[in-house]
């Protein structure tokens, strides 16, 4: 705090907060003295440092980034694409789940066939942990198509991870259903990119928009 002056009015000594003479009721300080942001220190309005720490009133302190724009320095300027209301969603064909969940069923039902309080516990329990996951994995996971991006939203265990490709990055699509897809309904979709990197979508129905979206049937177009 600055030192208090006496009332230039009644000669009275005020409190160091004090604005106002508690005696005369004249002021003693200008209602306009400069609160230093640094250390609280009150200050005449027209200094240009703080009498009780030394910084600068000419200029706020620097606090930092706020955490926003912490989280955009973070993406090196890149921020997610905003999903327009009339986006596109595909979802993985649910044999993205259900072939994983076979093998675990099969080797449950033979330990149940063998001794279940011996073999099948630890089976069982494993089964439930693979089985969830996968599933898990399945509901969280779309391929978003908007107007200039395709984003693609993996499903993990402990949340999502978002990958964002515009349209003009790409160099070639590939449709490979395999037999198996054939069968079964299924394409894997290979996006290749002009910096050389490649994404896939696996288990995208074959009966889905993604396979005729314009901007994908055209960068297919463009290398037959």
């Amino acid at each position: 705090m600055t030192a208090a002056q006496n009332c230039g009015n009644c000669g009275a000594t005020p409190s160091e907060e004090a604005t106002f003479c508690k005696s005369c009721g004249a002021t003693v300080r200008s209602v306009d003295d400069m609160r230093c942001p640094t250390c609280g220190n009150d200050n005449l309005d027209d200094a240009e440092v703080c009498g009780g720490c030394g910084a600068s009133l000419s200029a706020p302190p620097d606090t930092g980034p706020t955490p926003q724009e912490m989280d955009a320095a973070g993406q090196e300027g890149v921020r997610p694409v905003a999903i327009p209301e009339d986006a596109i969603v595909v979802r993985q064909s649910n044999w993205a789940y259900m072939l994983h969940t076979i093998p675990w069923l099969i080797l449950f039902g033979v330990s149940l066939s063998v001794d279940f309080f011996t073999f099948g516990i630890i089976p069982a329990v494993f089964a439930t942990w693979a089985i969830g996951s996968r599933y898990l994995s399945f509901r969280k996971t779309a391929y978003i198509l908007t107007d200039q991006h395709i984003i693609i939203q993996r499903g993990l265990m402990m949340g999502q991870d978002s990958t964002d490709l515009p349209f003009d990055d790409l160099d070639d699509v590939s449709v490979r259903p395999g037999r198996l897809g054939v069968f079964l309904g299924y394409t894997r979709v290979e996006l290749q990119l002009k910096d050389g990197q490649t994404a896939w979508l696996h288990y995208v129905p074959l009966a889905s928009p993604l396979l005729e979206y314009p901007p994908l049937v055209a960068a297919r177009k463009r290398v037959q």
